[in-house]
């Protein structure tokens, strides 16, 4: 059997060289439109371009001296350069060209990059909770219903960092998958009027269409574990207190496994046959790196790892908000988001491949 030709092209880095070519102009018109930082006005100065290069390092060195002094000046007049600072800000963004401020950065820039690789990716996630749990809710109850997150208070708030589609909705295949870089937190003001956050998850989660389809749903959960008084191992599990009597737990008999995981499923033979002693060790693995958790419902395998992500599919691996600057080297720029697509790409099919090693020729 052979790969999907997808994944093929991936492999090989064939790459759409037409759409490279237009992902430049867009690129270069964004940074005609985007304000330039400061720096980048000094920079572009006349006279001190038209600089002699022993002046311009005379003027840095006496810059990088001046550092101190600036320092010291800030601690005692912090408020009135912060009051400065944000009257700048406010100044150069109410001059901001018009065309900037309505700017479709995913559309324009995000969604193309990732068309480079294939026609079929593109810069969305479909918040679906019945790929979760079998009850219609809100996507971040849902996440902490099936143990993919641990429970979050009332007013907590999901934020969408970067997602990626393919070919989810339609006709999908074992290909398709998507990302999202999320984080639930929640935010409050004290009585002296300075604000906090608790972070319930900061990290990313996929969605993968697996090679084998369950009636029921099989739950993995990372759990931490330290040393008690007496010298032995505590589990600690941050998810939801498991308590819905229809879920069973599962004992796999690898006291190691059980030590990094508690596993419940709607049917143990489902749970059993997906945590082969192959899957177990593989799982083990990850655990030495990745705090995960993984739910199989039907055909979808969802998994959500805190904080790092997965090698090179991380968070902000994709760069889909709009910058407030335009790009120095916009050349660089494409170049740039394209490996780093290339690679969050790979990163997220090694994935795949690991956890559904049936579904790498399938479909």
């Amino acid at each position: 059997m052979e790969l999907s030709a997808f994944r093929k092209r991936l492999i090989n880095g064939e790459l759409d060289q037409s759409r490279i070519a237009l992902l430049k102009s867009e690129l270069d018109y964004f940074s005609s439109i985007a304000p330039r930082s400061l720096l980048d006005r000094i920079k572009s100065n006349t006279k001190f371009a038209n600089m002699e290069q022993g002046t311009k390092a005379l003027f840095i060195i006496l810059g990088l001296m001046m550092i101190p002094i600036a320092l010291a000046a800030f601690s005692l007049f912090a408020p009135l350069v912060i009051i400065a600072f944000v009257a700048y800000t406010a100044i150069t963004r109410g001059k901001q060209n018009p065309e900037f401020k309505s700017y479709n950065f995913i559309d324009r820039i995000a969604t193309p990059t990732l068309k480079i690789f294939d026609d079929k990716l593109e810069a969305r996630f479909h918040y679906d909770a019945l790929d979760l749990v079998d009850t219609d809710m809100h996507y971040q109850d849902a996440l902490v219903e099936a143990h993919m997150i641990k429970p979050v208070k009332s007013k907590c708030y999901g934020t969408t960092f970067s997602t990626c589609s393919y070919d989810w909705a339609e006709r999908p295949t074992t290909d398709s998958f998507e990302f999202a870089g999320y984080k639930v937190s929640y935010e409050w003001t004290d009585s002296d009027g300075d604000k906090h956050e608790e972070i319930y998850f900061n990290g990313v989660i996929f969605k993968f269409r697996t090679s084998f389809t369950t009636n029921g749903i099989v739950n993995i959960m990372s759990t931490n574990s330290s040393k008690g008084l007496l010298g032995g191992e505590k589990e600690k599990n941050i998810f939801k207190p498991i308590k819905d009597r229809e879920l069973r737990v599962i004992d796999t008999e690898n006291h190691e496994f059980a030590e990094n995981f508690d596993t419940i499923a709607t049917f143990d033979d489902e749970a059993y046959r997906f945590l082969t002693p192959t899957m177990i060790e593989t799982l083990l693995n990850l655990r030495k790196k990745y705090f995960f958790s993984i739910c199989i419902k039907g055909n979808v395998m969802t998994v959500t790892i805190d904080k790092s992500g997965y090698k090179d599919a991380t968070m902000d691996a994709l760069k889909q908000s709009r910058p407030f600057f335009g790009f120095k080297d916009t050349e660089a720029e494409a170049n740039n988001r394209i490996c780093n697509c290339g690679k969050f790409l790979m990163s997220v099919y090694e994935l795949k491949d690991i956890l559904d090693p049936g579904g790498i020729y399938a479909g």
